[in-house]
């Protein structure tokens, strides 16, 4: 073993048959050294890179040491996901906030278990508000708003503000029309439903935007201005027909109609 300044130090030749690894390997290590803590080369010997011997060693057997640290296929034996999901989970990192490998060695990453259960335990109570999604029928299919809402496996009254205050990805209805009484009839292609129900996020129906304190029931709930809407077209029509027929054609009950007219009598305009 050749010697610098009285210490013994290893080419990278020699390093690769030490310590069985390729030299294109030892190059990429030494590229990313600023990310990986390797040791700067002690200098050079017939103009080869020399490093220090017990220095190297003592890095080497740092940056390889995996004890208490789990691989993707350790997490997948401990926890029974399969490998792909646990790709997915990696790959969408930037939206779901995946924690970051402890080590990488070579194509092989290792995360610390304890940070990572603690990151998925998160990500599954993130996840229990998707529901089960009715992938039956065809595409094609025009459905109403409380259809939409029974193939997204939801109560019709949780997407009722969906058509006026949309969610991210919801779709514009493939048919609208308003009937002489003015209520408003939309139509969803069946398959613009199962898209959204893939891209949705969580909040549902909720769009961003500072909290208000509403200064009377349902102040600020889109169903109140569509209850004032049929209240200004059917003056003599009786508050519980309309709010059957608000119950029927936008989802919910009609006891909850009932309230939302009775909010818009008291408060005819904003």
């Amino acid at each position: 073993m050749a010697t610098l300044n009285g210490r013994p130090v290893l080419t990278r030749k020699e390093l690769a048959d030490a310590y069985e690894v390729s030299i294109t390997h030892l190059e990429k290590l030494y590229r990313q050294r600023e990310l990986n803590g390797h040791p700067e080369a002690a200098g050079t010997i017939s103009r080869a890179l020399v490093w220090d011997a017990a220095d190297w060693h003592q890095w080497y057997e740092s940056h390889t040491d995996t004890i208490g640290l789990e691989s993707r296929t350790d997490l997948q034996d401990r926890t029974g996901l399969g490998l792909s999901t646990l790709a997915l989970l990696w790959k969408e990192r930037e939206t779901n906030h995946h924690p970051e490998p402890e080590k990488i060695i070579g194509n092989t990453m290792y995360w610390n278990p304890a940070t990572w259960d603690t990151w998925y335990q998160s990500y599954k109570a993130n996840q229990q508000w998707r529901t089960t999604v009715d992938h039956s029928g065809n595409a094609n299919d025009l459905i109403s708003l409380a259809e939409a809402a029974r193939v997204l496996g939801m109560e019709p009254t949780n997407i009722t503000k969906y058509p006026v205050r949309p969610p991210k990805y919801w779709p514009a209805p493939a048919e609208e029309t308003t009937t002489p009484k003015g209520f408003i009839k939309r139509k969803y292609r069946r398959g613009d439903i199962w898209t959204y129900a893939e891209h949705r996020e969580r909040g549902g129906g909720r769009p961003a935007g500072p909290k208000t304190d509403r200064r009377y029931p349902y102040d600020g709930d889109p169903r109140l201005d569509q209850a004032r809407t049929v209240l200004k077209a059917n003056p003599e029509t009786p508050a519980t027909h309309l709010a059957g027929q608000l119950a029927q054609e936008h989802g919910g009950t009609a006891g909850t109609w009932s309230h939302i007219i009775r909010s818009a009598q008291q408060h005819p305009e904003n």
